[in-house]
Order: structure tokens, then C-alpha cells, then sequence
């Protein structure tokens, strides 16, 4: 049940982080001359907004309006796929080992 419960807000902070981009994407907030409000609607909202900004994705004006910066997106989105690649590379060493692990202890046993 922890799986299903981690699984779900996994995808509810994916969800809240896509949502928040996709609002300066589609009103072209893309530098600071077209900076645009945000009023996060719920407080998963708000710790997802703080992070993009934590990280250089959202950039402020000073003035309450906030932009996009695409280059750090980019980067953000190859980190992420990096990561995601590497744990990939890291179950599958993990799957051989263990079909290799099994098929000595079946030798040796014999």
C-alpha cells in the first residue's frame, strides 16, 4: 500500500510541476519583458512553484511576476532523463548479478 500511496504523489508533484510550466508556456513568459502572475492554487502547488524557483527554472521580476527560463528547463528535463537512464542501468546490473548469483548457487549445490 506505501507503493501505491508513494506512487500517487509521485505523479501529483509531476503533475503540479507540468501544470506550473505549462502556465508561463502558454502565455510565452519566457523573459523578463513578458513576465507573467502566479497564484498557486494549493500548497503542493506553492512547494513546486518555490522549487522551479530554487533552481533557476522560474525567474522573478521583482514585481511579483514571474518567467520561464527555457535553458534551465532544458537542463532540468536532461538531469532528470540522466537520472531516470541511470537507474535503469543501475536494476538491470542488479537483475544480472541476481540471474548469475542464482545460476552458481544452482552449479555449486548440484
Amino acid at each position: 500500500m506505501a507503493t501505491s500511496a508513494a506512487t500517487v504523489a509521485a505523479a501529483a508533484v509531476a503533475r503540479a510541476r507540468r501544470e506550473i510550466r505549462e502556465h508561463f508556456e502558454s502565455r510565452n513568459a519566457f523573459d523578463p519583458g513578458h513576465a507573467v502572475a502566479y497564484d498557486p492554487p494549493r500548497q503542493m502547488y506553492q512547494r513546486q512553484f518555490d522549487a522551479l524557483i530554487g533552481r533557476g527554472i522560474l525567474r522573478g521580476t521583482g514585481d511579483g511576476r514571474y518567467w520561464l527560463d527555457r535553458e534551465a528547463a532544458l537542463r532540468e528535463d536532461e538531469r532528470r532523463r540522466a537520472a531516470a537512464i541511470l537507474m535503469l542501468k543501475i536494476i538491470l546490473i542488479a537483475f544480472v548479478l541476481a540471474v548469475a548469483g542464482v545460476s552458481i548457487w544452482t552449479a555449486l549445490s548440484r
